[in-house]
């Protein structure tokens, strides 16, 4: 008989354990890596305030985000960094229509590293700067900014030779860190995560599209997912994104 109780009460630990685990819930996040640090920064606060759930993030340009949410990716929700390819998702009837919103905007800069010696736009013209880096255009929203703001500036064909190209915005800046590019274009939000480049000027108003971040459900939406796509246009989130450098939607 001791045996048997003994049995029933192992029989009904592991029976709870296993209870626990089903109310766990995983929310799979993908976001424009240039959202790295605030989505970081988020996720743990959400998870803290709703330890059932598990935050996890996936992070990359927002071409390869959007590619991957057409092939049927398991993504809940995803921040674009690019308009052009969250409406692609939009036509395609992968994002919930009742479920997005522009959630963010940001500016476009010109960094330098401590060797480079630049003043302005027009230094980029200068026999001194060999190597300038921008994002990969056709996938990185940052890297067509950059480009529509050369063609604006009139230097694009100019510069067409000096142009090294990152699979993200994050590699752009590192290769201006590391001296493999004399000057960079990137977010003000990625400039201002760095010690180690400088700042030489915004990029004049007009010369770009605005640059804003829809963020939006993905297929259907279950409880989790509509909590989580509510906090984040909390007050408490836009909290933290702005700490970061980001602006509120226009």
């Amino acid at each position: 008989m001791k045996h048997l109780l003994t049995l029933f009460l192992l029989l009904f630990v592991i029976s709870g354990c296993g209870t626990n685990e089903a109310e766990q819930s995983t929310l799979t996040i993908a976001a424009a890596s240039s959202l790295s640090d605030a989505m970081e920064e988020l996720s743990a606060k959400y998870e803290e305030d709703h330890p059932d759930t598990d935050v996890n993030l996936n992070l990359a340009s927002s071409g390869v985000l959007a590619n991957q949410i057409k092939q049927g990716a398991p993504i809940d929700v995803f921040l674009s960094a690019s308009e052009d390819h969250f409406t692609e998702l939009i036509k395609d009837d992968l994002i919930d229509p009742e479920l997005h919103t522009n959630l963010l905007s940001n500016k476009l800069v010109l960094i330098t590293n401590e060797g480079t010696s630049l003043t302005g736009w027009d230094d980029l013209l200068s026999d001194s700067i060999d190597r300038i880096a921008i994002g990969t255009p056709e996938t990185v929203p940052a890297g067509a900014y950059a480009k529509e703001a050369l063609e604006s500036l009139q230097m694009l064909d100019k510069l067409h030779d000096q142009l090294i190209f990152g699979k993200d915005v994050r590699q752009v800046l590192t290769y201006v860190e590391t001296g493999n590019a004399d000057a960079g274009i990137v977010y003000k939000t990625d400039y201002l995560t760095s010690n180690n480049v400088s700042l030489v000027a915004e990029a004049p108003l007009g010369t770009y599209s605005p640059i804003t971040y829809p963020a939006g459900v993905v297929g259907d939406a279950r409880k989790e997912t509509q909590t989580f796509f509510a906090f984040l246009q909390s007050q408490e989130a836009m909290t933290i994104f702005k700490k970061y450098g980001f602006q509120g939607k226009k």
